[in-house]
């Protein structure tokens, strides 16, 4: 996942110091959930969504028809609200890292780039996101079925030598 990294760096009229807002900005895409057949398209557009950083609303929108927004993290995190009639229905306190997966080869780095992909995985692992090292977890075996049967692998043959391929190629590492 690329993300990018902006400083505004901003003066008051008569000082002479400058105040920085480091900010990074992360592309997010709203999706129906693996599995769920409509026509191939799982995007979810026109959701009304607002970001929140330090109290502050910093940024808002509808999402676009490929379901995505760019958004800002100013700090540490940012909240990402979802919006219906203006109020909020739903909140993700997002994190930007930039810390590398683990081997597309390891049970803890399928895992970890099915979640990029939106498969669900329990809520075992450090993080509660369903992320670590056991690989006889039903929700895992689900998962890398659901993606294989989304990318129409029918073989066995072809299963074993295209998972990998597909969680590295459409997760994008």
């Amino acid at each position: 996942m690329a993300e990018n990294l902006f400083v505004i760096a901003r003066q008051a009229f008569t000082s002479q110091l400058f105040n920085a807002l480091n900010s990074q900005v992360v592309p997010i895409i709203f999706q129906k959930s693996p599995g769920v057949d409509n026509g191939g398209d799982r995007t979810i557009p026109n959701l009304n969504w607002q970001v929140r950083a330090q109290g502050v609303v910093i940024q808002n929108g509808v999402t676009a028809n490929n379901g995505r927004i760019d958004m800002i993290i100013r700090g540490p995190s940012s909240t990402l609200e979802l919006l219906h009639n203006g109020v909020p229905v739903a909140q993700y306190v997002v994190q930007a890292s930039s810390a590398a997966l683990d081997a597309v080869t390891t049970v803890s780095g399928q895992k970890q780039r099915l979640r990029l992909l939106g498969y669900q995985l329990g809520h075992s692992g450090p993080e509660g996101n369903g992320v670590d090292n056991n690989a006889g977890v039903m929700e895992f075996e689900r998962s890398v079925l659901d993606l294989q049967a989304e990318h129409n692998a029918t073989t066995n043959a072809e299963v074993d030598a295209n998972t990998q391929t597909f969680m590295t190629n459409d997760a994008g590492v």
